[in-house]
């Protein structure tokens, strides 16, 4: 059995042309710490779940991350440092990862933040996209991923642009089709003129 500490600090982990890092910030009192005590990786991470969806609700918004920290004579349950150091602790789950330097997307902006679970999707030069607190019809294909409603929404506003409001993006493309696309971080633009090249030509007239 060990007693652990978990503790939460602003950061994010950028892209560049020289690989990536994380930026972290130390000094200050960002949120409390939470002591754990635990035997074995699942119950490790089922606490940071918990830790960090707390911080989430208490920070909204905020780009962070999740350190534990071992205090001196505890013993570390089997693989720990293998898994606190890969982030299958689930640590980082909560962290944006930002590209500094955008592929460029002809005619339109490049993506600056892909998102996960719990963070937006964002464009170079705009705002993060987060889910509205009223329901609407991405919130349900979305089932809870914060990056894919970001894309959703982005993709739907590129078909509603390009077909001047005839269509939306659930009229010409499957939530199934539209994860895979996420999946694979196909740019909303790309995604959109290829589905409304699909759409049956009585449809689209």
């Amino acid at each position: 059995m060990a007693r652990l500490k978990l503790s939460a600090n602003r950061a994010t982990r950028q892209h560049d042309d020289l690989g990536a890092c994380t930026s972290m910030e130390l000094l200050g009192s960002f949120y409390p710490a939470q002591e754990i005590v635990v035997t074995r990786l699942d119950q490790i991470r089922s606490a940071v779940t918990e830790y960090g969806t707390r911080v989430a609700a208490d920070r909204p918004r905020e780009s962070f991350m999740i350190m534990i920290t071992v205090p001196h004579g505890q013993r570390r349950p089997a693989g720990f440092e293998t898994a606190y150091r890969d982030g299958s602790l689930g640590t980082n789950a909560w962290m944006h990862e930002i590209f500094k330097r955008p592929l460029p997307m002809p005619d339109d902006h490049g993506v600056r933040m892909w998102g996960g679970p719990h963070t937006p999707f964002q464009f170079a030069d705009c705002d993060p996209l987060w889910p509205d607190e009223t329901p609407d019809e991405f919130t349900s294909p979305a089932a809870g991923h914060v990056g894919l409603y970001g894309w959703l929404r982005a993709t739907n506003a590129r078909v509603q642009r390009l077909s001047q409001c005839t269509h939306t993006l659930l009229d010409v493309a499957t939530v199934a089709e539209l994860r895979a696309a996420y999946a694979a971080r196909r740019h909303p633009l790309s995604v959109a003129q290829d589905a409304l090249r699909a759409v049956p030509q009585d449809l689209a007239a």
